[in-house]
């Protein structure tokens, strides 16, 4: 598949972000990050739908994820994807909220098959769940290490350093 051009979709930052606020109503919280960048929330439950829509509108889709970051925001957990567009020249970032004690939501590898090792990182480091994702284990860390290290509330415990 050729990609099109670079930005030649000819639309302003504001366009993008009125377009897709007037396309797929589950997106929430829409605003713009200057210059290029529109922000927005997701509900997990939606997340999966909207990820291929996204993808798919037409003449300023979101092709290609960049990474998954994945934050602790002390109350909650939250998977934010960072996606771009080469048609618009333009970035998204969907925020997907997700309770600590069930921070689990549907992958979205088989949207955007880049998202597969991202999701691993975040279920590895941050303990979000990926629902239906291929091969969700752990990729930094040893497969008996107990705990997700960058939770706020993480304890370490003595059986993660066996060699010590």
């Amino acid at each position: 598949m050729a990609l099109p051009r670079i930005g030649s979709a000819d639309m302003t930052i504001d366009q993008v972000a009125a377009r897709l606020k007037g396309e797929i109503a589950e997106l929430d919280d829409v605003r713009i990050q200057v210059p290029d960048t529109v922000v927005c929330r997701v509900d997990p439950a939606t997340l999966k739908d909207v990820a291929h829509r996204v993808r798919d509108i037409e003449g300023c889709g979101y092709e290609m994820l960049n990474f998954i970051a994945a934050v602790d925001r002390g109350d909650k957990l939250e998977a934010v994807y960072h996606l771009y567009s080469f048609v618009s020249n333009s970035y998204l970032e969907l925020h997907v909220g997700l309770p600590r004690g069930k921070a689990e939501v549907d992958t979205v590898s088989d949207v955007w098959p880049a998202a597969d090792w991202h999701e691993r990182e975040a279920w590895d480091m941050m303990g979000i769940k990926f629902l239906g994702h291929p091969d969700l284990r752990r990729i930094l860390l040893r497969d008996d290490f107990v705990g997700h290290p960058l939770r706020k509330d993480y304890a370490d415990l003595v059986e993660n350093h066996p060699y010590a």
